[in-house]
């Protein structure tokens, strides 16, 4: 094995990690920082978690360039994802992180459904870092917030992460998942000659 293949192995295996690892190290972050009965008061960590994944459907809309997600894109030789795994963070995944502010700059001439998800996204922000404060005192309650601020900032940074890995990865996979397809594909077509000739 060449140190290319070698190095593309790793880049992918590194891939599949790096988010596996980022979620792990902050649950035992939260785990460290919670107040006492934090996990009997779910309402504020499931508030930040899903404050956390409906952002990036704002910030793909927000983002220009939304043409390197159609289908056809993935496989191409010499198309958009025809990245390193390095490159692909910084030309691809940064750039979601620096629209953050844009999606609320822009919401007002964004269309419905998106003004819908940013209200819901602030809704949620707002109860999982207000709630806390009707149920710890003050120094506790900090610490709830905290954790709800941790939780937000991962979910909306792996889910975007994700989509970016998963069409980096179809990418680079897509010899081998053309290949599976045409196997598959010579098999279904020799299982119905068979069938057809009365075996």
């Amino acid at each position: 094995m060449n140190n290319g293949v070698l190095m593309d192995v790793i880049a992918c295996i590194a891939a599949i990690i790096i988010p596996i690892a980022t979620v792990t190290v902050v649950a035992e972050l939260v785990e460290a920082l919670k107040p006492r009965w934090y996990h009997a008061v779910p309402v504020m960590r499931r508030s930040a978690l899903s404050a956390g994944l409906l952002l990036p459907a704002a910030i793909l809309w927000a983002t220009p360039g939304g043409e390197v997600y159609a289908p056809d894109r993935i496989f191409s030789i010499d198309g958009p994802w025809n990245l390193g795994f390095l490159e692909m963070l910084e030309t691809r995944w940064a750039p979601y992180l620096q629209q953050v502010p844009a999606v609320y700059l822009h919401a007002y001439d964004a269309p419905l459904w998106v003004r819908v998800v940013i209200s819901l996204h602030a809704l949620l922000v707002l109860a999982a870092m207000l709630l806390p404060f009707r149920v710890w005192p003050p120094a506790e309650a900090a610490r709830a917030m905290l954790c709800g601020l941790l939780i937000i900032v991962t979910a909306a940074s792996v889910a975007l992460y994700a989509v970016c890995a998963s069409y980096w990865l179809l990418h680079q996979f897509s010899f081998w998942i053309v290949a599976a397809l045409g196997l598959l594909f010579q098999r279904f077509r020799l299982h119905r000659e068979h069938r057809a000739r009365g075996h």
